[in-house]
């Protein structure tokens, strides 16, 4: 009779060692997956993979720079609709890039830019395109137009 409470024993042992090894396994993979899934929700938030823009195609006054959300293609492939009475604005290009601002395929200062525009006559448009510029160089060309009254898009 003890012999058969030893077997009984051993059996019970052997199981209650597979039930560990499958529970810690199980928190193991529920562990992982959890890593997985933090990972991809930093990627997307972090990287913007799905492509949601930052919101910024409007004009400072208010109005949309394009009806498809301010994209570079729709807004440069798009006819101007203007009155017959008014004129087409003229337009001034200007690429952020990084810390440099480059406006007719030469590197400019904001004062330049806002003062090039001012020079022209009848109605501008600087359309800023963002390629990877940094705060503070957005942030002086937006200054500077606002300051002598010059109208712009971000694109």
């Amino acid at each position: 009779m003890a012999k058969d409470y030893e077997k009984q024993n051993q059996k019970l042992e052997k199981q209650n060692k597979k039930l560990k090894k499958k529970t810690s396994r199980g928190a193991l993979v529920i562990l992982i997956l959890l890593l997985i899934i933090g990972i991809l929700l930093a990627v997307m938030f972090l990287f913007d993979p799905l492509g949601f823009g930052n919101g910024m195609g409007i004009l400072r006054n208010g109005t949309s720079a394009s009806a498809s959300g301010g994209s570079t293609a729709a807004v440069t492939a798009a006819p101007a609709v203007t009155a017959a009475t008014e004129p087409a604005p003229t337009y001034i290009d200007v690429k952020v890039s990084g810390g440099t601002l480059i406006c007719n395929g030469a590197e400019s200062t904001a004062e330049e830019i806002a003062s090039a525009a001012k020079a022209v006559t009848g109605d501008v448009l600087v359309r800023i395109t963002d390629d990877s510029a940094t705060q503070n160089a957005m942030e002086g060309l937006i200054s500077a137009l606002d300051t002598a009254g010059i109208k712009y898009t971000i694109e």
